[in-house]
């Protein structure tokens, strides 16, 4: 019994930190969306999208994804900071934006992108997105 509640309390520890992988991997996608935005290259900036921020961002522009995307106004950078939780990610660029992902079969995909703090508010308080599922 000791040995079973120690091997849980260690798996439920583990369970909201992703591992390395996980964080190098959803940092490539954030890099390699804005790296396509910064090239005017739309089509491939939303690929990096998930059905459902794509879905999202057409129907509150009326316009394809690739067409409006590189029109968003969205800070970009270097990556300033990663966090996983199992199956979703916030990825900070050196802007001050913050890109949320879900793990998907096919990996990880954005699902709210061009997120931040209005002025004013703390920094525990929900974020604004530009686009978001």
């Amino acid at each position: 019994m000791r040995v079973t509640l120690c091997a849980l309390v260690i798996v439920l520890a583990a369970a909201g930190c992703g591992t390395s992988d996980d964080r190098d991997q959803a940092r490539g996608v954030v890099q390699r969306f804005y790296h396509s935005l910064e090239e005017g290259r739309g089509r491939d900036a939303c690929t990096d999208l998930s059905a459902a921020t794509v879905s999202q961002l057409e129907s509150q522009s009326g316009q394809r994804c690739a067409r409006v995307i590189t029109r968003l106004e969205l800070g970009g950078g270097d990556v300033a900071g990663t966090e996983v939780f199992i199956t979703s990610a916030r990825v900070e660029v050196s802007s001050g934006d913050s890109a949320f992902l879900d793990r998907e079969p096919t990996g990880w995909k954005l699902t709210a992108i061009g997120c931040k703090a209005e002025q004013g508010k703390p920094r525990d308080r929900p974020l604004e997105c530009e686009v978001e599922a």
